[in-house]
């Protein structure tokens, strides 16, 4: 990424043309300048920043927001040769990424780190940024294939759909609710009735939204319903060998809608759990989980007391899926596992049980921080260096039961800017994210699909904190502004594809 945006930077310069180069400024009513300006944000907010250090290495992080914009928006557009070449380069890269993905996810090929992590499927940047950019991608093969002439239809559209299947692999939330976001865009986008039928399309957009909304609504149904039919005011005392059962009546955290804190015999679950298992109850599962709780887990979603009759009662397979750190009986298929595990975190979260370890309740802690600090640096933030050691004091000022690596900053792009520039800043930021879209040209659909994949990027994570999701971001950002869609001439050459047979097949 660095090589590629120093090549581009200095071909540029030594090109010459700087005439040509400032018409086409001009002609893009100068977007381009105010899309780099967001770089010039981060200089400008210097001035109140004490981290020096840094706040360099961001700025070197963050340099291609400020170059890529000028490079290709002062270049003349791309040729039809020159897109088939870009996008067959990218799609085929992808291609590869995510079938070396799919190898980790069948257990092929072994993942980054942690074969238990579904994270690590992605090997070459993170999930969430991968998950944007392949779901970007599949909505560009539909765009493509649906709104332009152009040969393999079939091809392309299988190619968007293997892309869109495989976000339930790779079980980024993030990248799933982009797509049906960009999705709706493109079902609802006003387009020439003879390109495709408008209601064939719509129809099939209501099916996949009232498919996936059926879906989850099930799911938690299913997790919240409580099938525990034993009376809370009359439990057991004992067991059969006489051990007094512990009952937490307070928490009502269910495993299959069974309270899994109720009917806990915790000494004769040792002696039997240890007869049975080589593993001590004391260890922890091949998850890396405390191994008592997953038995108790277990136990509960087979509605069975946590005592030695309970654990006599499991079979040689469910022990074994015990000490795999299988939580339940049920099996799941893997992105309803992730669904439920969502479901559960947020209950921990609300019920001020746990947070710790958990992706989704701990960005809401890093939210809840992130607004303690806004309130104490509401107009001009913590600077452009500053935000991770604002995060650092106020973990200390916050009572939380979050290990040390996983106290991080705020993973919302939004949040970050507001943190680091207040508010003054961070409306001059939104003003040199949005305006080059009115400025350079009627928004197209494709473009609009893409900033909003980027808006549910941005509340997911904090994208441009990292060379991968600057890269993402400003690279598609700048050649779908000005160098596919332009303001040059007739130079808008996806637009083109609609009236010359067979382009770029």
């Amino acid at each position: 990424m660095s090589i590629g945006t120093i090549g581009l930077s200095v071909n540029w310069f030594f090109e010459g043309g700087a005439r040509a180069k400032l018409q086409r400024l001009k002609k893009h009513s100068y977007s381009a300048l105010i899309l780099a300006s967001a770089y010039l944000i981060h200089l400008i907010w210097l001035f109140n920043t004490d981290n020096l250090q840094y706040a360099s290495k961001d700025l070197l992080v963050k340099l291609p927001l400020l170059l890529i914009p000028i490079v290709i928006g002062t270049t003349k557009p791309l040729s039809n040769k020159e897109i088939k070449t870009l996008l067959i380069v990218f799609i085929s890269g992808l291609l590869i990424s995510t079938t070396l993905s799919t190898l980790v996810y069948l257990n092929v090929i072994p993942p980054k780190e942690s074969q238990e992590n579904y994270f690590q499927i992605s090997l070459f940047m993170s999930h969430i940024r991968m998950g944007l950019l392949v779901s970007f991608t599949s909505l560009l093969l539909f765009y493509i294939a649906t709104f332009h002439r152009v040969k393999n239809k079939k091809a392309l559209y299988l190619i968007g759909l293997w892309l869109f299947v495989f976000l339930f692999l790779l079980q980024s939330v993030t990248a799933l609710i982009s797509w049906f976001l960009g999705f709706t865009i493109f079902a609802l986008w006003k387009k020439d009735k003879k390109v495709i039928s408008r209601r064939y399309l719509t129809f099939i957009w209501l099916v996949v939204l009232l498919s996936s909304a059926t879906y989850f609504v099930l799911i938690a149904q299913d997790f919240y319903k409580i099938k525990d039919t034993r009376e809370i005011s009359n439990l057991p005392e004992k067991t059969i060998s006489g051990e007094l059962y512990h009952h937490d009546t307070i928490n009502k955290y269910t495993e299959n809608g069974c309270y899994v804190w109720l009917c806990i015999a915790p000494n004769e679950v040792k002696r039997a759990w240890n007869n049975r298992s080589k593993i001590d109850i004391d260890s922890t599962d091949f998850k890396n989980q405390k191994i008592r709780y997953t038995l108790y887990r277990y136990l509960t979603s087979l509605d069975l007391n946590k005592d030695s009759i309970g654990i006599y009662q499991l079979t040689k397979k469910d022990i074994a899926s015990i000490e795999l750190g299988n939580t339940s009986h049920i099996k799941y298929t893997k992105f309803e596992q992730r669904i439920r595990g969502i479901f559960l975190e947020l209950k921990l979260y609300f019920d001020g049980i746990e947070t710790n370890g958990h992706s989704v309740s701990q960005r809401l802690f890093f939210f809840e921080l992130g607004y303690k600090i806004i309130k104490e640096n509401f107009y001009f933030g913590v600077g452009s260096g500053d935000i991770n050691d604002a995060y650092k004091e106020q973990y200390l000022l916050t009572p939380n039961d979050l290990h040390i690596d996983n106290q991080m900053r705020s993973h919302n792009q939004f949040l970050s800017y507001f943190i680091s520039y207040g508010l003054i800043g961070f409306i001059f930021w939104l003003f040199t994210f949005v305006s080059p879209m009115f400025l350079t040209n009627k928004p197209q659909p494709i473009y609009l699909i893409f900033i909003t994949i980027m808006v549910a990027g941005f509340i997911s994570d904090d994208m441009l904190e990292r060379q991968a999701g600057v890269a993402i971001y400003i690279t598609i950002n700048a050649i779908l502004l000005y160098a596919i869609y332009s303001n040059e001439g007739a130079s808008n050459v996806l637009e083109r594809t609609k009236r010359t047979p067979n382009i770029n097949s």
